[in-house]
């Protein structure tokens, strides 16, 4: 009863993707070149990321947050590797994302995840 009322269909063998799949990326506020923080910012990098991902329909750009050492920016969507093919060009051309440590976590928290080094 209870999923006819919810739209799911008896025997529906594909469930629905996980929203909550996530793409995580952790730049480096320390390390890099001092002209690639004085010539690159957040917000550049962060509008040039939420106009793929939404021109692509791949999910939602979900904020940062800054820390002493680093910036982490969270994008979630219904397909963690598809978000992060769309993205993945994006992170690799702007100087800012050098070096940066990329999580792809398929599910929501403590799911299966793997890591690359941009």
């Amino acid at each position: 009863m209870f999923g006819r009322l919810f739209g799911k269909k008896q025997g529906d063998k594909n469930p629905q993707p996980n929203p909550e799949e996530a793409v995580l990326v952790y730049l480096d506020c320390t390390g890099l070149p001092e002209n690639v923080y004085e010539e690159c910012d957040l917000a550049t990098l962060e509008d040039r990321l939420i106009k793929v991902i939404e021109r692509d329909g791949l999910g939602e750009f979900d904020g940062n947050e800054i820390g002493p050492t680093e910036a982490t920016l969270f994008m979630y969507g219904p397909d963690a590797e598809r978000l992060f093919a769309g993205v993945e060009q994006t992170l690799r051309a702007y100087p800012l994302c050098q070096g940066a440590r990329v999580v792809i976590r398929h599910g929501g928290p403590n799911s299966e995840e793997r890591e690359l080094r941009l």
